[in-house]
């Protein structure tokens, strides 16, 4: 049995061979720990969170080690302990190890960083680790403008470097599929997800045109009045309360809806495939999704065929509007994309094949 510290999985005691471990290195700091007076007259501010300063990329992580932070070395202590003799560590989420503790006390464990957040944080949390690790994976094919993240990541590195598609948790397929499951279905447009500030200025335009007939859930802070709040920066407000959905929720609202609108943190053609981009084909829904650079959003799900791509958010209204109106057109683009993801994208063979690869990496391709 082969085992494995893996990140955004519960455990579980064997995977066709592989044991999954996780850890949480948050618990060791108490909410609101942060670096005081001191600091202020040695750093020139006060008050930094360090539970945000382990997640928020390399500055933080190598602040917190140099300064030998009592909780972050018993963190580390611990880490160290549990995992030393393990086969696997996938930092799948961020990495809050440091570089120079990875390389000297974590030598036997095949190490494998992730790049989730790119191009945002591509030299925050992912190129000043990678020389520490032995390969590395990315959840979008595409980078930044033109750029594929495989030729991107090999600008910085000689290590191995894998797309793994971002389906964390197994979606839940119906018991009955035939073709009145893509078409009976009586909401228009739905968009699940968290705000950001270019996102909640495309859904304004979104929920202006369509109204009613769009439904937008997420974990929106003030308890879903987020949008009102923009008013008090300047920014166009978002005139409703948003509210989060549990799983089950999700799931029957995504299968009474007609069209999942899809849109990524980039308001330009960067990167591509959240998880958006696999839940809606997944539950029966025609998406409508923004491109990636290079046309990389292709590669995940064939354009015309299995999904339908848009530049602008003027655009995207035009796409939906057509298709409610054409459902003939809409039923065959959403069975197309249905029968992708179960074909190609399911959680289960996925991970099995990343973990598979991940251990066939060869420990002596560290490049210390």
């Amino acid at each position: 049995m082969k085992r494995v510290c893996l990140f955004n999985y519960p455990p579980m005691e064997d995977f066709h061979g592989y044991r999954l471990e996780s850890f949480d290195p948050l618990a060791y700091f108490a909410k609101g720990s942060k670096w005081g007076l001191n600091d202020f007259l040695h750093w020139g501010h006060v008050g930094y969170d360090k539970r945000r300063a382990i997640t928020a990329g390399a500055a933080g992580v190598d602040r917190l080690y140099r300064e030998r932070d009592p909780a972050y070395m018993r963190m580390i202590s611990d880490f160290i302990d549990r995992f030393r003799d393990f086969d696997l560590i996938v930092m799948s989420t961020y990495n809050f190890i440091h570089p120079e503790v990875l390389a000297r006390e974590l030598k036997k464990p095949i190490k494998v960083l992730g790049f989730i957040d790119d191009p945002y944080s591509t030299y925050m949390r992912g190129v000043p680790f990678l020389w520490a690790f032995d390969g590395a994976f990315f959840i979008s094919p595409s980078y930044i403008d033109d750029i594929p993240f495989q030729d991107a990541i090999a600008r910085w590195s000689n290590k191995p470097a894998t797309w793994w598609p971002l389906v964390p948790f197994p979606f839940q397929r119906p018991e009955k599929v035939d073709e009145q499951f893509f078409r009976d279905r009586d909401v228009d447009v739905v968009y699940v997800g968290n705000p950001s500030a270019t996102k909640v200025d495309r859904l304004i335009q979104l929920k202006h045109h369509f109204r009613e007939r769009i439904h937008v859930h997420g974990r929106w802070p003030f308890k879903g009045y987020i949008g009102f709040i923009r008013g008090v920066l300047g920014k166009p407000i978002y005139p409703h309360r948003v509210t989060s959905l549990s799983q089950t929720e999700r799931t029957e609202i995504y299968w009474r809806t007609k069209i999942g609108f899809n849109m990524h943190v980039s308001d330009r053609a960067y990167e591509t495939g959240n998880m958006r981009m696999y839940e809606a084909p997944a539950h029966g829904m025609m998406m409508v999704c923004d491109k990636a650079g290079g046309d990389a959003h292709t590669k995940i799900f064939e354009s015309g065929r299995e999904a339908v791509y848009y530049d602008t958010t003027s655009q995207a209204i035009e796409i939906i509007e057509h298709y409610l109106h054409k459902e003939d057109e809409r039923a065959r683009i959403a069975q197309a994309g249905f029968e992708r993801y179960w074909r190609d994208y399911q959680w289960e063979p996925n991970l099995l094949r990343f973990l598979e690869w991940a251990s066939s990496i060869r420990a002596s391709n560290i490049d210390c």
